[in-house]
């Protein structure tokens, strides 16, 4: 729906006439006009000055024509399972260790939520310099890991190790598929 026309809605509903908005807002009857035909966009100060006259909401208003960018609700983010790995010889990538979720990171939008999940870090072996208790660790699936990176190895669903790769390309693959 155009701006002109919601407004236009608007003011109707307020069994307002050009003329009386003029007067609550001091924005002139023919000005009103070209706005609800869609000749003239409003201003943000317009539109704060009929939001007002309209007993609306500002923001709904500077969000349509935008000027403001649009609320995603909480549900429209992608989000990925943090799981509780406490205990490290059981399986732990299942549905029963998922202790919440996180919101993917800006940034990673364009990869699946199925590339990702999290760790709270829950003991000292599973910290670092830049890894510390309590913190959540976002992590990618993937089968090689670079110089540098810190992996977190897992068969079989099993955690094996957590390592920091000291050679330039590490790949990871199953047995039977590579001899």
């Amino acid at each position: 729906m155009k701006i002109g026309l919601y407004l236009k809605e608007l003011r109707l509903k307020n069994n307002l006439t050009t003329k009386q908005v003029e007067v609550k807002t001091g924005i002139s009857n023919s000005y009103i006009s070209l706005i609800e035909r869609n000749k003239r966009k409003p201003s943000a100060e317009i539109l704060n000055k009929l939001a007002k006259a309209y007993q609306t909401k500002a923001e709904d208003l500077l969000r349509l024509i935008g000027y403001l960018p649009s609320i995603k609700t909480k549900y429209s983010f992608q989000q990925i399972p943090i799981y509780n790995i406490a205990t490290t010889k059981k399986p732990f990538l299942i549905s029963e260790n998922i202790e919440g979720h996180s919101l993917l990171p800006p940034g990673l939008e364009s990869y699946s939520t199925k590339d990702f999940f999290a760790i709270r870090v829950k003991d000292k072996n599973m910290t670092c310099k830049r890894i510390e208790e309590g913190d959540i660790v976002i992590i990618r699936k993937q089968n090689e890991v670079e110089k540098g990176a810190i992996a977190l190895i897992s068969l079989n669903n099993e955690i094996a190790e957590r390592i920091r790769s000291k050679v330039e390309k590490c790949n990871f693959a199953d047995e039977k598929n590579h001899p």
